[in-house]
């Protein structure tokens, strides 16, 4: 019996080779598609009520759309083997792939409002790669490569931290209580109230990299290789040794939900204690909360 349209609040898993498949509760995964041998789906987000994915491949960036999980409306454009889509982000009323390395393939915008069409690549500001994003009404934040970190109202103009270092790398950000809050290498911390000036820079044990920066509505966990931190203002931190940490998190409806290398799906209710609940077929390169259907 083919599954069912969903609608309402769900976690979905992007992968290897085309992988898509959704969860109500982190438990239970259903709605499992894959693509070709190779397709590479990297990122994926939610808004009005759709959610959208983009990767790569051969030599083009691909994406897809879904309102209900069962029907994807695909569709490519060129990345000339260069150009290539790294992250993805709903702001502004439109979805936003991010890409290019800021090396030979300088970095670029590709927006849509449906995740189906999608515009002529627009040129982005900076040197060095956004990939992480947290938003607080018309400001987006970004972090990325070597230790960038900006806010932006369009996603195209940037203003950057002064002076930002690959020692400060964030590998995730969140906002929460008025802050954005990141977590990055061997347990580095940080705060800001604007993206651009960051404080309470804090460290913790060599290779706990913190892998995923969420807040839950009351308190901020960045979880780590080796311990869970977790915050109510990004100032003051509580360690706590953590079991089988993702590497890779999202949260929703109390439940935090995270992927390990190859294809094994956690959940968490503490981020802290992790049990693996199934291993799929491929290997998982992104996870979301949000909401299918009607908005």
């Amino acid at each position: 019996m083919p599954d069912a349209p969903l609608t309402g609040a769900v976690f979905i898993a992007v992968g290897e080779d085309g992988l898509r498949t959704f969860s109500r509760d982190g438990r239970k995964w259903t709605h499992r598609q894959t693509g070709k041998d190779g397709e590479m789906y990297v990122s994926v987000c939610f808004g009005n009520g759709r959610c959208a994915v983009g990767g790569r491949y051969g030599g083009d960036n691909i994406f897809a759309a879904t309102d209900g999980g069962v029907a994807w409306q695909p569709t490519k454009s060129d990345a000339e083997y260069a150009n290539f889509v790294r992250a993805m982000v709903f702001f502004g009323k439109r979805f936003i792939a991010i890409g290019g390395d800021g090396g030979a393939s300088k970095l670029f915008i590709i927006p849509s409002t449906d995740g189906v069409k999608w515009e002529p690549q627009q040129t982005m500001s900076g040197k060095h790669l956004l990939r992480r994003f947290a938003q607080s009404g018309d400001l987006l934040v970004g972090i990325g490569d070597y230790g960038r970190r900006g806010a932006s109202r369009d996603a195209i103009q940037w203003k950057d931290a002064k002076d930002y270092k690959p020692v400060d790398a964030l590998i995730d950000v969140a906002f929460g209580a008025g802050v954005f809050v990141g977590g990055g290498l061997h347990g580095l911390r940080m705060r800001s109230i604007d993206g651009i000036e960051w404080t309470d820079r804090v460290v913790g044990e060599e290779g706990e990299h913190i892998n995923a920066m969420i807040f839950d509505g009351k308190q901020f966990h960045g979880i780590g290789q080796g311990a869970t931190y977790v915050s109510s203002d990004g100032k003051k931190w509580d360690r706590t040794v953590n079991t089988n940490a993702p590497t890779a998190a999202a949260f929703g409806g109390g439940v935090f939900v995270g992927s390990l290398w190859p294809g094994r799906m956690l959940r968490s209710i503490d981020a802290v204690h992790w049990a693996e609940v199934v291993k799929l077929p491929k290997h998982v390169e992104s996870l979301a909360f949000g909401e299918l259907g009607a908005v």
